[in-house]
This record gives C-alpha cells, sequence and structure tokens, in this order.
C-alpha cells in the first residue's frame, strides 16, 4: 500500500534468539492501545469461494462465500469466521446438512456437524447478504460531482475484508480464492487471477474470476464498473489498464511504464513475474494504492493530466512500482502480523527508489532518498519506536507509518551497502525464493540473509530494526600542516538510552586532495583525486572517536559517508572556502546538498555568491531547489534580488521544480518585519499568478508565498484566481494556504464556505480544511471571535464530511488552534468513524489536546493584549486621517 499524505495511500513479537524484550515506543500508543498477537489457526484456510450478486441501487451484497478448510488442531470442532455488520442467512457444510452458528459484534463461530481430526478437509458455506459501510465502497454521482461513475471496488487492509464477506482477517493465513460476480450487464469485473468466464444472463452478467496462488484475504480484490480497457503486454503477458472513460488519454502518464517495471524487477530480484497478468484499475474516492495480487488498484488522485506530468509525474510513477514490487514483496510473501508490515511496505518503498535509479539515474535515486529519510526524521520528531513493534490500538493502521516506510527502506539501503551490490541481490533473492506463498516475519528475512552471504547480522537488526532512532553525529575535522595529518573527531550526540543505543556503523572518509604540488597552487583546481576510508564508529558504546590519517597534502574537500549510505542528522563543520569548493565541485548531488545547508547559515559573500551560481547553473534540479530554500534564509536585498534574479531566467519548461522553491522561499520576506522586501516580493508573485505557468505546482507555491508575504492587495489577487480550474484543484491548495497565512480575517469565512459546502469536489473541501489549519498555525494574527468560527467548521468535518481524507485534515487543523473544546468531537470521531486513520489522527489530536498544558492560556491573554493595541492603532490612524483631512 502506498500513502499519499494524512495517512492515505497507506501481531506477533518475534523475539530474536539470544536477545531481551523489546524495548518500548516514545509517544506512539495511545489510549487503549494493546499488545497484539496474532489469532490461533485451528484450521488452515485452503480455498475461499465468493458467489455473490451486487445490487447498485441498493449498495448490497448477496451471496454464499465458502471457505475450504484443512484442520491443523488434533481436534476441531468449530471455526470462527471474521465478520461484522453481515446478515447471517445460513450456513451449511458443503455435502452435509445445516450447522449452528452464533453472530457476535464482530466474529462469526460456526459449530461442524462431527470432529475434525488433524488434516481433514472439509467445506463451509455462509449465505448472507449486507449493506457494507467500509471495505466494499460503492461510488456513485453525487452533488460534489454529478458526472462521476458508477462503480465499486475493495479495500481491505489493515482488516475491513470483514465487512462484507466473513473470512479470517488476518495475514497470517492465505488461501486462492475464486470470485463468481453478478452484475448489471454494462459493467465489467476485475478480481486477482484469471478470467475464466463471462456468463451472459441478459440484464446481468456474472464474471467467474479464479487465483490460484494461495495469498492473505486483505488482498483479495474485486473492482465492477463500466471502466475504459487500455490493453498493453510484458513479453506476451497480458498488463491492463482500467481507467473510468474520460481519462483514458491519461492513463499511459500514470501506468504507461509498467512492462519495463516488471522487466527490472524481474531481472533485480532474479524471480520473474510471479502470476499469469498484472492488472491496474483507478477509482474514485479512494486514497492511496494497494497492491491486491496481480490488480493493484490506484487512487483517482494519481491520474496525472499532461500538465500536472511536467514536474510531477516520476513522483506518481513511484507509486506504480511501488505497488508492482508488492506483488514479490507483500503477495508472494507476505508478513505474517502488522507488527513485520515492514517486510512489505520497507521492501516496496525501497524497490520503487530502486527503479527511480534505472529510470531516472543516480542524482534523482540519492535526492528521494534523502527527502524519504528527512520525512522519517520529522515523524520521529512526534514519537519513535522500533520499527518491529506489536502494541497499538483496534485494527494496526498506526502501523503504516514513517518508521515502516521510510525507515524500512533505509535499513535496506544500508544492507545493499553492508553487503555489497552482488551479495544484496543474491541475499534477497535468497529470501524471497525460501519463503514465496510463505507468512514470514523479520527473523526470517535475517535468516536467509546470514545463509545466503555468511555475514552475522545481528547487530544490524537489533539496532535497526528492533530499537528506535539513528545516530545523530557531528563532524569535526582539523588539518596539521606540520605533519600532513587530517584529524576526524565523530561524536554520536542522540540520548542513549533502552530505545535508543549507540549505534555501530562503518562509515567511509572521503578525502579530496590536489593531484600535484602544482595543482594545490589553485584553490579551485579539479586536478584532484580522492581517497576514501572506512572507518568503524560506536564500537565498544564509544560515543566520541578520533580518527588521524596522513595525505600527501590538504584537502580541498572532506566528506562523511559520501555517498550516503547510512541513516543519520549529520552537523559537520568546515571552514567556508572548503563548502563552497564543495558545492561547485562535488560530483555526489548529496554533497552538494550538504555543503548548501551549511552554506545557509554563513553571513559571508562568498557563501552566497556560491548558492547563487548553484541556483542558475547546478545540473540537477534539487540541488537548485536546496538552493533556493537557503538563499531565502539569508534574507538580505541582495538574496531576495539573485531569487527574483533567477524566477526569471529559469526555463518554466524545464526547471519547474526550482521555479516552485524560489516562490516559496519569496514567501519568507514578510511584512510588516520586511515591509519593503514583502512588497517587492509580492510584486513578483503577483505578476507571475496573474500570468499563470505551465507547472501547477510552481502556480501553488507562488499563491502559497504571496499570502504569507502579508501584504496589502495581496488576498485580493488570491480571491481573483479562486475560479481558475486546475487538477484536481491542486492550485487551490496553495491558494488556500496563502489565505490561512495572509491574517486577514476575511478569508476564515470562505475557507468555512468552501468547507463546509457539500456541492465543493473532495479535493476541495480539503485543500480548504488545510487552509483553516494555516489559520490555526499562525492564530495570533486573527480574532478570538474569527478563529472560533474556524474551529466550529472544522468539527463539523470531522464528524460529517462524506470523506475521510477531509475528515482527517480538519482534525489536524485543530491542533493548531488548541481549542480544548473540540476535545469531544474528536473523541467521538475516534470511537465512531470506520475509517482507522481518522480514528488515529482524532485520537492523537484529542490526546495533544488534552495533554496541552497552561501556556493556551498565556496564548489567549497574548492575543487579547495583541486585539486592544490593534485596536488602539485603528484609532489612531484614524486620527490621524482626520488630522490630515483638516491640515489639507
Amino acid at each position: 500500500m502506498h500513502s499519499l499524505g494524512d495517512g492515505y495511500s497507506l501481531f506477533a513479537w518475534q523475539e530474536p534468539v539470544g536477545t531481551g524484550p523489546a524495548p518500548t515506543a516514545r509517544s506512539f500508543a495511545l489510549p487503549g492501545a494493546e499488545v497484539q498477537f496474532p489469532p490461533d489457526r485451528p484450521a488452515d484456510v485452503k480455498h475461499v469461494k465468493l458467489d455473490i450478486s451486487l445490487d447498485f441501487d441498493q449498495e448490497t451484497v448477496s451471496g454464499t462465500a465458502y471457505t475450504t478448510f484443512s484442520a491443523l488442531f488434533e481436534e476441531v470442532t468449530s471455526v470462527t469466521f471474521d465478520a461484522i455488520e453481515l446478515h447471517i442467512d445460513e450456513v451449511t457444510l458443503v455435502g452435509g446438512g445445516k450447522l449452528a452458528y452464533s453472530v457476535g459484534e464482530k466474529q462469526l463461530v460456526v459449530t461442524l456437524d462431527r470432529v475434525y481430526q488433524h488434516g481433514e478437509e472439509f467445506t463451509v458455506a455462509i449465505s448472507y447478504h449486507a449493506r457494507p459501510r467500509i471495505g466494499l465502497n460503492f461510488v456513485k454521482p453525487a452533488p460534489e460531482e454529478p458526472g462521476r461513475f458508477t462503480h465499486c471496488y475493495s479495500f481491505h487492509q489493515p482488516q475491513y475484508a470483514a465487512y462484507w464477506f466473513p473470512c479470517h482477517n488476518c495475514p497470517n493465513d492465505r488461501a486462492t480464492t475464486e470470485i463468481l460476480v453478478t452484475a448489471p450487464a454494462q459493467y465489467i469485473a476485475i478480481a486477482n487471477g484469471n478470467l475464466l468466464e463471462v456468463k451472459d444472463n441478459g440484464a446481468t452478467k456474472t464474471h467467474h474470476w479464479l487465483h490460484s496462488v494461495p495469498h492473505a484475504s486483505y488482498l483479495l480484490s474485486l473492482v465492477v464498473g463500466d471502466f475504459a480497457v487500455v490493453e498493453d503486454t510484458f513479453q506476451g503477458m497480458p498488463v491492463t489498464y482500467y481507467v473510468r472513460k474520460d481519462r483514458v488519454e491519461d492513463a499511459r502518464l500514470l501506468m504507461g511504464k509498467t512492462p519495463e517495471m516488471i522487466r527490472f524487477f524481474s531481472e533485480f530480484i532474479g524471480v520473474d513475474y510471479p502470476y499469469d497478468n498484472y492488472k491496474q484499475t483507478v477509482v474514485e474516492l479512494y486514497t492511496g494504492a494497494m497492491e491486491h495480487t496481480t490488480t493493484t488498484t490506484h487512487s483517482f488522485s494519481l491520474l496525472l493530466d499532461q500538465r500536472a506530468a511536467l514536474d510531477m509525474r516520476p513522483d506518481y510513477e513511484a507509486v506504480v512500482a511501488h505497488e508492482l514490487a508488492h506483488q514479490w514483496f507483500g503477495d508472494l510473501v507476505t508478513c505474517r502480523d502488522w507488527s513485520n508490515t515492514w517486510l512489505n511496505e520497507g521492501f516496496a518503498s525501497y524497490f520503487d527508489q530502486l527503479w527511480g535509479e534505472h529510470d531516472l539515474g543516480k542524482d534523482y535515486f540519492k535526492y528521494s532518498m534523502h527527502q524519504e529519510m528527512k520525512s522519517y526524521q520529522n515523524e520521529d520528531k512526534h514519537y519513535r519506536r522500533p520499527i518491529v513493534y506489536n502494541v497499538w490500538s483496534n485494527e494496526g493502521w498506526e502501523m503504516f507509518d514513517a518508521h515502516t516506510y521510510k525507515k524500512g527502506e533505509w535499513v535496506l539501503h544500508m544492507l545493499r551497502h553492508q553487503l555489497g551490490e552482488k551479495a544484496f541481490r543474491r541475499a534477497i533473492n535468497y529470501y524471497l525464493q525460501r519463503n514465496r506463498t510463505r507468512e514470514v516475519v523479520t527473523a526470517d528475512l535475517q535468516r536467509a540473509l546470514e545463509e545466503s552471504t555468511g555475514r552475522s547480522l545481528e547487530q544490524f537488526f537489533q539496532q535497526w530494526v528492533y530499537h528506535g532512532g539513528y545516530p545523530e553525529f557531528e563532524v569535526q575535522y582539523n588539518w596539521d600542516r606540520a605533519q600532513k595529518l587530517a584529524k576526524v573527531v565523530v561524536k554520536q550526540t542522540q540520548k542513549i538510552d533502552d530505545l535508543t543505543p549507540c549505534f555501530v556503523v562503518p562509515v567511509e572518509l572521503a578525502f579530496t586532495i590536489p593531484a600535484s604540488d602544482e595543482a594545490a597552487k589553485d584553490p579551485n583546481t579539479t586536478d584532484t583525486r580522492t581517497l576514501t576510508l572506512r572507518v568503524v564508529v560506536g564500537e565498544g558504546g564509544q560515543t566520541e572517536q578520533a580518527f588521524f590519517f596522513p595525505l600527501e597534502r590538504e584537502p580541498l574537500m572532506v566528506r562523511f559517508d559520501p555517498d550516503g549510505w547510512v541513516l543519520k542528522t549529520l552537523q559537520f563543520r568546515l571552514p567556508t572556502n572548503m563548502l563552497c569548493y564543495q558545492l561547485a565541485h562535488d560530483p555526489d548531488v548529496l554533497g552538494r546538498i550538504e555543503a548548501i545547508e551549511a552554506l545557509a547559515e554563513r553571513s559571508e559573500p562568498e557563501a552566497l555568491k556560491a548558492l547563487e551560481t548553484a541556483l542558475l547553473q547546478d545540473s540537477f534540479y534539487g540541488v537548485r531547489a536546496e538552493a533556493a530554500a537557503a538563499i531565502g534564509k539569508q534574507g538580505t536585498d541582495q538574496a531576495q534580488d539573485i531569487l527574483i534574479r533567477a524566477l526569471q531566467e529559469l526555463d518554466p519548461h524545464q526547471q519547474p521544480q526550482a521555479r516552485a522553491a524560489i516562490a516559496t522561499a519569496l514567501g519568507e520576506f514578510q511584512a510588516p518585519v520586511r515591509k519593503e522586501q514583502a512588497e517587492r516580493s509580492a510584486q513578483v508573485l503577483k505578476a507571475l499568478l496573474e500570468k499563470g505557468d505551465p507547472s501547477y505546482r510552481v502556480e501553488s507555491s507562488v499563491a502559497a508565498a504571496l499570502g504569507k508575504t502579508r501584504v496589502e492587495g495581496s488576498v485580493d489577487a488570491l480571491y481573483s484566481v479562486l475560479d481558475r480550474s486546475s487538477w484536481l484543484y491542486i492550485v487551490h491548495s496553495g491558494i488556500f494556504t496563502g489565505m490561512g497565512a495572509s491574517g486577514d480575517e476575511r478569508v476564515v469565512d470562505t475557507l468555512c464556505q468552501y468547507l463546509g459546502d457539500k456541492t465543493n469536489y473532495v479535493t476541495l473541501r480539503r485543500y480548504a480544511a488545510a487552509g483553516l489549519g494555516t489559520v490555526g498555525s499562525n492564530k495570533l494574527l486573527y480574532s478570538e471571535e474569527v478563529r472560533q468560527r474556524a474551529v466550529t467548521a472544522l468539527c463539523q468535518a470531522v464528524e460529517h464530511d462524506s470523506w475521510a481524507p477531509t475528515r482527517t485534515t480538519a482534525a489536524r487543523a485543530l491542533l493548531a488552534f488548541g481549542e480544548k473544546r473540540a476535545i469531544p468531537v474528536l473523541e467521538r470521531a475516534a470511537e465512531k468513524d470506520l475509517d482507522e486513520s481518522v480514528k488515529r489522527v482524532s485520537l492523537s489530536v484529542a490526546v495533544a489536546l488534552k495533554s496541552a498544558d497552561g501556556s493556551e492560556e498565556q496564548l489567549k491573554q497574548l492575543r487579547k493584549d495583541l486585539e486592544e493595541i490593534r485596536e488602539e492603532n485603528r484609532k489612531l490612524r484614524e486620527r490621524l486621517s482626520a488630522l490630515d483631512a483638516r491640515l489639507s
């Protein structure tokens, strides 16, 4: 599964041999969280057959679920199904008679006709009907989108399947599956495996699908609707894309590289794509992407149009690669329980990065991994847990976070480096071949890696997987000219406790020195050679170590972990001249970015000049974007001049990412503190917003930055483009963010209106909720009365908006306001909402608001004082105006 933000795409502790219990997490578990273990399996599920009919008018499913078991216990007298809100009509034994059963809140217990001994098989038939509220989702035209096409789709992860058919709702069992679905004749049905037959019944048709490779129940898929079919192939194997009929031309913008991705993954892993076909559907309302076996489901929000593809296509193609990688890692081999979710999601995340490396090059790959690291570290500021952890609430949705996805992929990245490329690929192949069609825990991966490479990885897994955090390095470099000796001091500064260790890490140090004494006379020489040496830090619990290296000449450049193989933070104290050289000459994109981050804090003229050169000339867009942000932090007139000139000079079609970053940086010049600079920024941003840009991303960034300048007339400029159309209203994301940051009180009612109007498109409502969140983040700019109106609108959205992402965004926005009256609303949402992301976010915000200290009262007093000052200033301006009038 792939998340698209705000938790949208996204139970046993396996104790390693010879280790103690898992360390606790920090600030992760919420009230109600429990230690989780996978359920017993008295009988193995061998085959699941659904023979069902769909009523789109009533939004119901009815039919019979046949489940074939093989007894695992010595004696089996009953079997238990997960079944939620299902109306059971009858339960029978195939080949026998009716069976007794009892229905609980979440389970159906069936009493068998006799005692079944270990190894005996039997099939239970459950006739039922249901109007599922989740799990199987019916999509129809609505006031927010009257032209929406009718269809339905299933989504089960982590445990929604039981809302529409009785099943074993945990990934610790797998079975072959078969679906016979009867639906209106104009619709097509897409499910796992192979289509065996389509039977024409007149007004309806019955599609018969069979998947003959065992898989977990959450991977079963059913999509039914009037889709357009776009056909492709890979070496004769069908590869098919299903989209709404008015978006056929856009299908290949998202999915067109799928055949090449299949080839790349098959060759890299050394295991051919394991199924007979691959299908991808794009459905409405769903937000994320889900790797159902042989048939991935994508969100409508991934289907780019031509203009969006200008600078967003690689990000969205990465989602396609992610879900495809799951066909090996997650489907063919599946985590046994959600505590080991990283074995699914960490692998898929890293393999979509590997696709990026193959398709777009090493610079793209390294920069993307750098951004993934930053994303995980941002989450780690809020809570920390081991990757493998088995304490959560309810269904386990909270395990689908950056610790699972992004730290998980970084664990694989570090293994790739420590094992070496050939050994890593051999080990992954061995792991997959050894465990195919099985459920796995992390110990299975560790054992496979050790057996195939001969490396002992116990320490690696202990510190990176079974503990939390990462090393926080401070590095100092000194050159002893007399001794021609480089000294590097490495410190680990993270707090070391039961959760976070002192990390033992092999790391490279690279010294770039002039190739000759003649070359050394030129401080900008490119006649150099680089010496790379490996050291091990953290051994014996040492948090500070000094290393000495005799070198022929004084280095021009010194790098710590030069290729970015270690998950870390790094503060490397180097003189400005060395940083400028590094930014100008380091062939490694990460080295140039490290130099930019350090130079952003330097005030010397040469630092700004180096950043300007990078912004205008660097070969990689990510370096240009980072340079723009760094220049914006300088805050000087000269820095602003550079940004404005670059925005005008850079090609809109070739450098959209850099131009978006420049626009964002211009928004950092804010009135009233930097009034004149803010007016200059606003003038440039207004002109560009009025003109428009080839890139949606640039337009959105411009709108957000314009509002942040807080210059008179900026909000009027934002109002003037409210009717501008864009793909999924993405430009409105920036418009509403800019409005929220402006401090102009009239925007609050506008945002509340957009949020509360159920005829507005779903993404438009979500962006309005986010805009109100920006109001909350800038609450001191707004009066108490206006803030309270915003809180009321957000509370209404949390409880009543029809789209889960809007409810989640509204819940997050309430945290920014710090209003305790939102707590009961959030607690009701956490209790009653069926969407696990809404439940998790609502509960976490409620807990945060409850735990807020008295500082909120102090803030209220400050706001009151500020409002009194505003009123006094208003009266003073009126007196001055009156005086001017009399004098004139």
